[in-house]
């Protein structure tokens, strides 16, 4: 398995991945497209045999606000369990700080333990719960931050 960036080219495959890991509330077709054309977005996949099973999608605000928000992270229903996200996770720190990026933003249902636990176990901190507009069900977020 690799890490490697997507791009527009791989948009069909990004946003079939994205309806399958999150069926009921995903993001719209155009959405994505606005996104893979800012040069600020950048999109990490993790591939087998060139099939995406996980993915970490950041959108870097290096100059503005210098930090990096964690867009979108997930894994194939199929590779829950692996570490996986943590792996993301983790690269995104490294090639990000490699940039002189040392804040890292992230939030998640409040629901979704999994997700908190990743967040947690790669450094970072709960920062507060808040609505964030999560719908489908409607429910608060958490919001996480990493300091390096």
């Amino acid at each position: 398995m690799e890490i490697e960036v997507l791009t527009e080219k791989h948009a069909a495959e990004m946003i079939a991945f994205h309806k399958l890991c999150f069926p009921v509330d995903c993001w719209k077709d155009e959405d994505w497209y606005d996104l893979l054309h800012d040069p600020r977005a950048v999109y990490y996949a993790l591939t087998e045999d060139g099939k995406i099973v996980g993915n970490v999608y950041i959108y870097n605000w290096q100059g503005e606000d210098d930090y990096v928000k964690i867009m979108n992270l997930a894994v194939h229903p199929d590779y829950r369990g692996r570490g996986y996200a943590h792996r993301l996770l983790n690269h995104v720190t490294q090639e990000m700080s490699a940039l002189g990026m040392k804040r890292f933003c992230a939030e998640t249902r409040a629901s979704n333990k999994g997700m908190q636990k990743v967040f947690m176990g790669c450094g970072y901190r709960f920062r507060k719960e808040e609505d964030v507009g999560f719908a489908h069900p409607k429910e608060n977020g958490y919001k996480y931050i990493l300091e390096l």
